[in-house]
């Protein structure tokens, strides 16, 4: 079996990872009770989660390629969960927040200052090398890392996002919040591109137990030094990109808003 093989073939079929994606699908499945696109949205993003989680790209960031664990966190923290949002439907969520409890802690969490504040702080505390690098070590301390990034991606969200349209952010508060997540994702894009190599260890001689460290640094090019700054760049663009779209769509959804109030 040659290097390729062995890095495609190295899927990894956690229970606990399939068995979550499929509880969840199914509750969603059950409670949603099908509902067009929001379903697709919601579906894609469990499935977005599960490739994350138990495709080669797991095996290749948490052994080999600073770019690959970038790449799952930025799938975790900033695709997975706006999707999750979009695909709840608002009929079950007013249901939901007629139970005074839930409405409690969904008034609270989607606070715009508390909610931008974790969901920005999230990403920038993981990656605090020393944070970061004991998550690797451990797999319990990486398992809460994994669900700090979904779950306080999708309170982050919340407030754009929300399934109760005359809940959502106005567009005057939803730019600047956005556009500051995009500064945010920007300068930790640049410190982990621009970050000495000893910030994070793990990736500078990796053990190499599939047998493809060759097959990165030889044939794909990916050096220690490359592949940290293909994560910096990684977590910077595409990330600003999330942010810039969801600010676009906020600035066409309002003049749209603008155009029928004036016909």
């Amino acid at each position: 079996m040659t290097a390729a093989q062995r890095l495609l073939a190295a899927w990894d079929g956690e229970p606990s990872v399939v068995a979550g994606c499929v509880v969840l699908a199914g509750a969603y499945a059950i409670w949603a009770r099908g509902r067009g696109v929001r379903s697709m949205y919601f579906f894609g993003g469990v499935l977005l989660l599960m490739l994350a989680l138990v495709s080669p790209l797991d095996a290749l960031g948490d052994e080999y390629l600073f770019s690959a664990h970038v790449v799952q966190h930025f799938l975790l923290g900033l695709v997975v969960p706006p999707m999750l949002v979009l695909g709840m439907p608002a009929e079950a969520i007013e249901k939901m927040l007629r139970n005074p409890a839930a409405a409690a802690v969904e008034r609270r969490l989607a606070r715009p200052a508390l909610a931008w504040t974790l969901g920005t702080g999230v990403m920038i505390f993981w990656h605090v090398p020393a944070l970061f690098n004991r998550a690797l070590a451990n797999e319990g301390l990486h398992v809460t890392q994994h669900l700090s990034f979904l779950a306080l991606g999708t309170i982050f969200w919340w407030p754009v996002l929300h399934p109760l349209k005359p809940r959502r952010l106005a567009a005057a508060y939803a730019v600047p919040y956005l556009f500051g997540a995009c500064v945010c994702c920007s300068l930790l894009g640049a410190w982990l591109a621009f970050s000495p190599l000893e910030a994070y260890p793990a990736y500078l001689h990796p053990a190499d137990s599939l047998g493809v460290l060759g097959l990165l640094r030889d044939h794909w090019g990916l050096t220690a030094r490359s592949d940290r700054e293909l994560g910096g760049m990684l977590m910077w663009v595409p990330g600003c990109f999330v942010y810039l779209t969801a600010i676009l769509t906020t600035v066409a959804r309002w003049f749209g808003a603008e155009r029928e109030i004036y016909r």
